[in-house]
């Protein structure tokens, strides 16, 4: 079964289509890279993976359940959906560690684990020494590892990374794109939105998106880059 499945998904604003048609899906231990020219639908379709968002037409299941009946999306999203965002949404009045342990508090874990958990996620990141720090006292870089530290946290089935390496360096980001890979290879589903080639190249196939639409897709990686 696949871990994210979306049939014939729609979704317009006012009278404009931010997607059309659109049918994909994510299987357990894939990696699947969304490409395509800014306005071409690839936060929205992530919205739609999320849950954050509701389709005009077609269904979006996350593990088989439709997202348009599951009585608690949120809940779902904090247990089993990891979401970087890509103007990351860090809550400025908490420490690294605290944006990072809030949504396993919310679903329950108590505080002394989840900061356990919080810490070692920021360790696997490359950011363990900013734990203590707000998000106002982070170079754009470190705040963007905390939030994929945050989508890393705990047991997470379906990966959604919009723009993740966008504020890294080249070797961050490969590092980046090595962790979301090391999870796929432990059974996660990860949908990477990215503009850059040589990331997308991690990726298992590759759909690219042009005009709300899936323009084309390609099974197999760009280049060779793990």
């Amino acid at each position: 079964m696949s871990v994210l499945e979306m049939r014939e998904v729609t979704r317009t604003f006012g009278d404009v289509p931010a997607l059309r048609g659109v049918t994909l899906a994510v299987g357990r231990g894939e990696l699947l890279a969304v490409m395509g020219p800014s306005g071409s639908g690839k936060s929205t379709l992530l919205n739609l993976a999320g849950g954050l968002d509701r389709p005009t037409s077609g269904s979006v299941s996350v593990e088989g359940a439709d997202l348009a009946s599951v009585r608690d999306p949120a809940a779902l999203r904090r247990g089993g959906i990891g979401y970087v965002f890509q103007d990351l949404n860090l809550i400025p009045s908490l420490t690294a560690a605290e944006n990072v342990m809030l949504p396993r508090e919310l679903d329950g874990v108590r505080a002394g684990r989840a900061r356990e958990e919080a810490e070692a996620a920021l360790r696997e990141v490359g950011a363990g020494e900013v734990a203590g720090r707000f998000p106002g006292e982070l170079s754009g870089g470190q705040r963007q590892r905390v939030a994929i530290a945050r989508a890393l946290v705990g047991e997470r089935r379906l990966l959604l990374a919009d723009e993740p390496t966008g504020a890294l360096d080249t070797a961050t980001g490969d590092d980046i794109l090595r962790l979301l890979r090391e999870r796929c290879d432990a059974g996660a589903a990860v949908l990477l939105v990215t503009h850059e080639p040589r990331y997308a190249a991690w990726a298992d196939r590759v759909v690219y998106l042009r005009d709300g639409r899936v323009a084309d897709s390609t099974a197999e990686p760009l280049e060779s880059a793990r």
